[in-house]
C-alpha cells in the first residue's frame, strides 16, 4: 500500500502541469473536477470533460480511499468515456462507510498516448441523525455513515407522554441499523430521538429528531379450544408492562369463582392463557376477564382492557382417569385410582366392584367418599376375595357432584394367592426377650408365648388393640397369621394367636383358657371370627 501511496505522489512531483489541484487542466488537457457532493449522504461524483479544441479522452481511471488506516480501502475506477468526457459516481459504501476524509486523485489518457493525474483534494463525511421509518409495530433506523475506528451510534428514544418516563437507550449495530419495538415505549404522539458518537470515553452529540408514532392499540382474543376450555391471548402489550395477569370469573356466581390467570409470555408484545372451565365450576352465561399489566417502572398492576365470553352449554366433558397402582404381590393389594382431570367433572364418591372367578362369585363392592386433590382412592385385598390366583377385574362407578354417575372399565389386574400360613417377621422387637408376666394359663399368657413380640402390661383381652397401638404397633380387621386377634365383649374379652386364614370370615387360632382350659392348644379349628357373640374383633400385627 505504501508502494501505491509513493507512486501516487510521485507523479505529482513529475510536473507541476502533470499533478495539479485546479479544475482546468493546462495545453489543452480535460478539466477534472468533483461535483454533487454530500458530506452525509455519503458520495460525490468525479467528471471528466475535454476542453473544445483541446485533446481528446480515451480514458480516465480514479483511485479513491479514505485518509484512516492509510490506503487498506483502496479502490480503482474505470468510468466510461462517452462524448469526449466521464463521469464517475462515488459511493463510500464501497469504502466501508467509515466516517472522515476520502482523497481522490483521476487520471486521464489521451488519444494522442499523453496523460495526466489530478489529485482532487479531501471529501469529508460525516455523521447525521440515522434515517427513520415508523412501521405500525416499530421504529426503525438506519445510519449510511458508521463511526471511524472504535466509535459507536447510540441513541436515546422517549415518548413525550408523562416527560421521560419512558426513555430508553439503544446501539445501533455494526451495520449501522436498529429496530425499536414501539411497544418498548408508551403513548402516541411526539416520538424524540437523539442520537450520540460514543468514542474514545466521550460522548458527543450527533444530532436529535422528532417523530409522529402511533402507538398501537392492545388487542384481545378468546378462543374456544373445547365445550370445557377457552384460551385469551392479549397482542400489542405496551413494553414498560412486564407481566400480564388476567383475572376471570362467571355472572352467574358473582365473582365467588374469580381466578386470578398468570399468562406466559409468547412474544415481545403477546400472552397467552388458557382457561379451564372447571375451576369456575362449569357455570354457564357470561364470564368477565379484566386485563392487568405490572408497570415495571412503579411495579404497581395497571388495568389495561376488559373482555369477556359467553359460555351457552356444555356437552362433552373429559372422562376422569382410572388406574391400577401399588400392586403390592406380598400382601396381595392394589390400589384403584380415579382421578379428575382439568376438564372432568368433579367426583364426589367411588364404587368400585372387583372380582376374579368368572362367575363373579368372589365379587367384592369397595365404597369411598374421600376425595383428595380431586382423587379417590380404593385398596382392593385378595383375602376378600378367598385368596385367589388369577385376573382381577376392577369396573369403577363415580357419582359426580352435579349428581349424574358413569362407570369405568378400569385395566385387569394378575394377582398371586398368598400364603397365609407363614407369619411375618417382628417389626417391634423390643419387648422379644422379656419373661411373661401374664397370670399362667390366661389367654394373654398364651398368646405372650406364643408371640413373645407381643408387650406384658397390655390389660385384658379385650384392650389389648388399643394398648398395643399406643404402643406403636399396626393394628386393623384384616386377619393375618403370625397376627394377634382380640375380641372386645364388653367385659374381660380374649385373645389368641392366628396361625391359618382362609378369608376375613375363616381362620384358626392357637390360644389359653378357652372354655376354661388353661393351656396352650388349637381347640376349635376354623371358625367365624366375626360372629357377634364372640364381640368387637381387631387385629394386632407384628409387621
Amino acid at each position: 500500500m505504501k508502494k501505491v501511496k509513493s507512486m501516487l505522489f510521485a507523479t505529482c512531483l513529475l510536473g507541476a502541469l502533470a499533478c495539479s489541484q485546479h479544475a482546468q487542466a493546462d495545453s489543452g488537457g480535460a478539466s477534472l473536477s468533483i461535483s454533487n457532493y454530500n458530506e452525509f449522504a455519503g458520495v460525490f461524483d468525479v467528471n471528466a470533460l475535454a476542453q473544445e479544441g483541446g485533446k481528446s479522452i480515451k480514458e480516465m481511471r480514479v483511485a479513491v480511499w479514505s485518509e484512516e488506516n492509510g490506503q487498506d480501502d483502496l479502490r480503482w475506477y474505470s468510468p466510461a468515456v462517452y462524448g469526449n468526457q466521464a463521469n464517475l459516481h462515488v459511493d463510500v459504501s464501497n469504502h466501508g462507510n467509515r466516517a472522515g476524509s476520502y482523497i481522490t486523485h483521476a487520471y486521464v489518457t489521451y488519444t494522442d498516448g499523453s496523460s495526466e493525474g489530478k489529485d482532487l483534494g479531501k471529501q469529508k463525511m460525516s455523521l447525521s441523525n440515522p434515517t427513520v421509518n415508523v412501521t405500525e409495530k416499530t421504529i426503525q433506523l438506519s445510519s449510511k455513515i458508521k463511526p471511524a475506528g472504535n466509535g459507536q451510534l447510540a441513541v436515546a428514544i422517549w415518548s413525550e407522554v408523562g416527560g421521560q418516563d419512558d426513555l430508553k437507550w439503544y446501539s445501533l449495530d455494526a451495520n449501522g441499523n436498529l429496530t425499536v419495538p414501539i411497544t418498548n415505549h408508551k403513548g402516541d404522539g411526539n416520538y424524540h430521538i437523539h442520537t450520540y458518537l460514543n468514542q474514545d470515553n466521550q460522548s458527543i452529540g450527533v444530532g436529535g429528531q422528532v417523530v409522529q408514532v402511533t402507538q398501537p392499540k392492545l388487542g384481545s382474543q378468546i378462543a374456544k379450544l373445547s365445550d370445557t376450555s377457552y384460551e385469551l391471548t392479549v397482542t400489542n402489550v405496551p413494553g414498560h408492562i412486564s407481566s400480564v395477569t388476567i383475572p376471570v370469573w362467571s355472572d352467574s356466581n358473582g365473582q365467588d369463582d374469580i381466578v386470578w390467570y398468570q399468562t406466559e409470555k409468547v412474544d415481545v408484545s403477546t400472552y397467552k392463557v388458557r382457561v379451564p372451565l372447571k375451576k369456575h365450576g362449569f357455570a354457564l352465561g357470561r364470564y368477565q376477564a379484566h386485563i392487568y399489566g405490572n408497570n415495571q417502572a412503579t411495579g404497581k398492576l395497571e388495568g389495561l382492557s376488559t373482555t369477556g365470553f359467553d359460555v351457552t352449554q356444555i356437552v362433552n366433558y373429559e372422562n376422569p382417569v382410572g388406574t391400577i397402582s401399588n400392586v403390592n404381590a406380598a400382601k396381595g393389594t392394589f390400589d384403584v385410582v380415579i382421578s379428575e382431570t382439568d376438564h372432568s367433572k368433579r367426583i364426589k364418591s367411588v364404587d368400585v366392584a372387583i372380582w376374579s372367578e368368572a362367575n363373579q362369585a368372589n365379587m367384592v363392592w369397595y365404597s369411598s367418599n374421600k376425595v383428595s386433590n380431586g382423587k379417590v382412592s380404593i385398596t382392593a385385598d385378595i383375602q376378600k376375595h378367598g385368596n385367589k390366583s388369577g385376573s382381577y377385574n376392577s369396573h369403577a362407578y363415580v357419582t359426580f357432584m352435579d349428581g349424574s354417575r358413569a362407570g369405568y372399565i378400569l385395566p385387569t389386574q394378575q394377582m398371586t394367592q398368598l400364603n397365609l400360613n407363614q407369619a411375618p417377621a417382628p417389626k417391634i422387637t423390643a419387648y422379644i426377650n422379656e419373661a411373661n408376666t401374664y397370670p399362667v394359663g390366661q389367654c394373654t399368657w398364651g398368646v405372650k408365648q406364643l408371640a413373645p413380640w407381643i408387650p406384658n402390661w397390655l390389660g385384658n383381652g379385650g384392650q389389648w388393640t388399643a394398648n398395643a397401638r399406643a404402643k406403636g404397633f399396626r393394628t386393623g380387621s384384616t386377619p393375618k397369621v403370625g397376627a394377634v386377634v382380640s375380641w372386645d365383649d364388653g367385659g374381660y374379652g380374649h385373645v389368641a394367636y392366628v396361625t391359618h386364614v382362609e378369608s376375613n370370615n375363616r381362620i384358626q387360632v392357637k390360644e389359653a383358657n378357652y372354655k376354661n382350659q388353661q393351656y396352650i392348644a388349637n381347640f376349635r379349628g376354623w371358625f367365624d371370627p366375626t360372629a357377634p357373640y364372640l364381640g368387637r374383633v381387631s387385629y394386632i400385627y407384628p409387621d
